[in-house]
C-alpha cells in the first residue's frame, strides 16, 4: 500500500497539523511497512522556520525507516539543502550529520547541531542581521537562541536540533527544534498538572525545573519575557498540546494537539518596523 501526502503550499511554523500527521503517518507506516510518498507539487516556499521542520522530518523519517518517495519537487526547492536530501532519502540507511542540512543565503541562516551547544551561531547572527534588524531585537534573538540551545542540552537530552534565523515578510524570525524527550515528559518527573497545555505553561514559570540538586528553570521563562517585551509572537510545541501567544495583539492560544509531537518545537517572531 502506497499513502500519498499533499505537503501545504508554504511550510512555515502557522498551522502544524498537516507537518505533524505526515510524523505519526511516518511512524505506523515504518510499523506497517507500508510507503509514503510525498507531493510537493503545492508547495512553494519554505519560511525560515520551515527549513528546520523540514529537517526535522527528514531525520525522523530515516531513523523510522519511512520507505519514502517524493514527486512533483520545483527546481527551485531542490536548490534548498534539506529538499535535496528528501529527494535522495532512500540513500541514507542511517541518520547523516544534522549539518548536511544546513542552509545560508543573505536573510537566513540554518544549523543542524550535534552534541553540545554552537556558541558561534550567535556571533554569525550579529555579522549577518546587525545592519538589517535593529539593535534591541538582535539582542533579543541572541538571548532567546541561547537559552533554547541551553534547553534543549541540559532538559531534552536530543543528539541533535536545529536552530534557524531569517527574514521572512517584514519579520525576523528564529527558533529551536529537538525531537528529544518532550517537555511535559520532564516535567511530570517532578510535578503533576491536568494535560500538557498546563505542563507547557509551567515551562514559562520562572523557577520551575526538573532540577534536584541546584536551582533553575527551562530556560523558557527567558524565550517568553524577551518575546512579550518586543511584542513578538511565540510558538511553543511539545508532545501533545501547543501554546501561541501574540503579544502586540494580546491574543492567545492553547489547544490539545490533534497529532502528537515526539520532541519540542519553539519558535519566535519579531515584527520588523518598529512597535
Amino acid at each position: 500500500m502506497v499513502k500519498t501526502f499533499l505537503l501545504p503550499q508554504v511550510i512555515d511554523d502557522g498551522r502544524l497539523d498537516a507537518i505533524l500527521k505526515l510524523i505519526s503517518l511516518a511512524k505506523s507506516y515504518s510499523h506497517e511497512k507500508k510507503k509514503l510518498t510525498l507531493d510537493w507539487s503545492k508547495t512553494k516556499a519554505l519560511s525560515p522556520a520551515g527549513y528546520a521542520i523540514m529537517s526535522c522530518v527528514f531525520d525522523f523519517l530515516v531513523e523510522q525507516k519511512t520507505e519514502t518517495k517524493n514527486i512533483k519537487m520545483s527546481k527551485k526547492l531542490l536548490d534548498i539543502a534539506v529538499v535535496s536530501n528528501l529527494k535522495n532519502i532512500q540513500n541514507f540507511t542511517s541518520l547523516p550529520a544534522p549539518n548536511i542540512n544546513n542552509t545560508e543565503n543573505p536573510n537566513l541562516i540554518v544549523r543542524g547541531v550535534e552534541g553540545g551547544i554552537n556558541t558561534l551561531f550567535t556571533e554569525r547572527l550579529d555579522e549577518k542581521f546587525s545592519d538589517k534588524i535593529s539593535e534591541d531585537i538582535l539582542y533579543a534573538g541572541k538571548l532567546i537562541i541561547n537559552e533554547l540551545m541551553q534547553n534543549s542540552h541540559d532538559h531534552s537530552t536530543a543528539e541533535r536540533y536545529y536552530m534557524y534565523a531569517g527574514l521572512w515578510n517584514g519579520e525576523f524570525h528564529i527558533g529551536l527544534l529537538d525531537m528529544g524527550i518532550t517537555i511535559p515528559a520532564k516535567l511530570e518527573q517532578k510535578y503533576t498538572r491536568q494535560n500538557d497545555i498546563e505542563y507547557l505553561e509551567l515551562s514559562f514559570e520562572k523557577g520551575s525545573s526538573t532540577r534536584r540538586q541546584r536551582t533553575g528553570g527551562f530556560g523558557l521563562y527567558y524565550f517568553f519575557e524577551f518575546l512579550k517585551e518586543n511584542e513578538g509572537k511565540l510558538t511553543l510545541l511539545s508532545r501533545n498540546a501547543q501554546i501561541r501567544r501574540y503579544f502586540k495583539t494580546r491574543r492567545s492560544q492553547k489547544n490539545i494537539l490533534k497529532y502528537p509531537l515526539p520532541g519540542t518545537w519553539c519558535f519566535a517572531r519579531f515584527i520588523l518596523g518598529g512597535k
